[in-house]
């Protein structure tokens, strides 16, 4: 099966050319597509929550291990996709609990989203809960998950939002493993954790557009020079057989605003082929009086059924459409809007560029530098693998 990014416009064939035998989809910068493969005996949607862990092994962090403690008292309920809307709801403060993993005791998680080694003082953005309207969500098991997974490969695929997912599902786990009980190899396009007793992957592939571009690995910062094979998803895809759960995400790179370069064929076969498709402009709102958007913002935004205008409701509802017709289980989670509202939980000016840490200069001038597209973690991600967890 082939998977790839669908745009607003519609991407029609050049004459003499064969229809592209490719299903379509739209992953928005803060939503991701579940593919589950599965026994066709298995119910994806019968799953209970969180069962009794019969031991709590030791943390890392004490705070974790009592965030542990308290996963008991989401067993006294069962918790239902298919009755539970988790997309709409609201942010609550917490201020008793504490995340699982720090980024200084993970191991695994880049400069780029360890915003409190990288100087940023407030850790209440990590303090917060995402609460449906209509349900309880259970809290992030890591034990239940591994036990999920066993004999089992969980693969991301995507861009650096999406290996911020990949790297949160590490660190939400890993704690729990023993030393000599796991491995990590990162790849340049493949990276793998194994937890060894379970006989589990979860890896990361990098595919930033899915389809082949010619910015796969050296990428072009100037989307007018990219290009895009739009007939071509198996140089990626073929990464991927054997897996047993993927999870997708690649839209923020379609949202330049950008005409983008479309080809069918060959890189070779220069102008020819070529089409250019419009596309959306990713937000810049978000009510900021200093045009800098998430610089120093400590809370999330709090109005009812906010939507920011990186939001395109058109590519949600192709998605969703799409995602139903298929024959392959696929679960559609859209975590667009709730997403949106944490404008406190973004890397801003604790992050790096270039493999390099921002200067106290250009920590001075947020505007140009601030980076309100990536996840602090702990944060946000951490609460996508918690309804990812439910679903599973």
């Amino acid at each position: 099966m082939s998977i790839a990014p669908s745009l607003s416009a519609a991407m029609k064939p050049p004459k003499g050319k064969l229809p592209i035998s490719i299903v379509t989809f739209v992953i928005c910068s803060f939503a991701f597509i579940a593919l589950l493969y599965t026994d066709s005996s298995r119910s994806l949607f019968k799953l209970k929550s969180c069962p009794r862990r019969n031991a709590v092994k030791q943390s890392k962090d004490r705070t974790a291990e009592d965030n542990l403690k308290s996963l008991q008292m989401d067993d006294r309920f069962e918790f239902d996709p298919e009755e539970c809307t988790v997309n709409t709801g609201k942010w609550m403060y917490n201020k008793t609990f504490r995340p699982l993993y720090t980024d200084r005791s993970c191991p695994y998680l880049d400069r780029q989203v360890s915003c409190v080694k990288n100087g940023r003082r407030d850790s209440d953005y990590s303090r917060w809960e995402w609460q449906p309207d209509d349900c309880t969500l259970p809290r992030f098991n890591p034990e239940l998950a591994l036990k999920k997974l066993r004999g089992k490969r969980l693969l991301f695929v995507g861009d650096s939002l999406q290996r911020g997912q990949w790297q949160s599902f590490i660190c939400l786990v890993e704690w729990i493993i023993p030393e000599d009980k796991k491995s990590y190899k990162q790849g340049r396009s493949h990276s793998v954790f194994r937890a060894k007793e379970y006989d589990a992957t979860i890896e990361f592939y990098w595919a930033p557009f899915l389809i082949e571009s010619n910015t796969d690995h050296h990428i072009i910062a100037d989307p007018k020079k990219r290009i895009l094979k739009v007939d071509s998803i198996d140089k990626h895809a073929k990464n991927w057989g054997g897996v047993d759960f993927l999870v997708f995400n690649t839209y923020v790179w379609w949202m330049s605003g950008l005409r983008l370069k479309t080809l069918w064929g060959s890189f070779a076969n220069g102008e020819e082929g070529y089409e250019e498709l419009d596309t959306t402009v990713a937000g810049e709102d978000w009510n900021s009086t200093q045009g800098t958007k998430c610089f120093n913002e400590t809370k999330p935004v709090l109005k009812k059924k906010y939507w920011g205008t990186g939001s395109d409701k058109r590519m949600m509802s192709v998605v969703a459409s799409i995602g139903k017709k298929m024959k392959v289980p696929v679960t559609f989670i859209n975590i667009t809007q709730l997403s949106e509202y944490r404008i406190d939980a973004h890397s801003s000016v604790y992050t790096e560029t270039g493999g390099k840490l921002l200067t106290k200069e250009q920590r001075a001038d947020p505007l140009q530098h601030a980076d309100c597209i990536h996840w602090c973690l702990p944060g946000v991600p951490d609460t996508w693998n918690r309804i990812f967890l439910a679903y599973l």
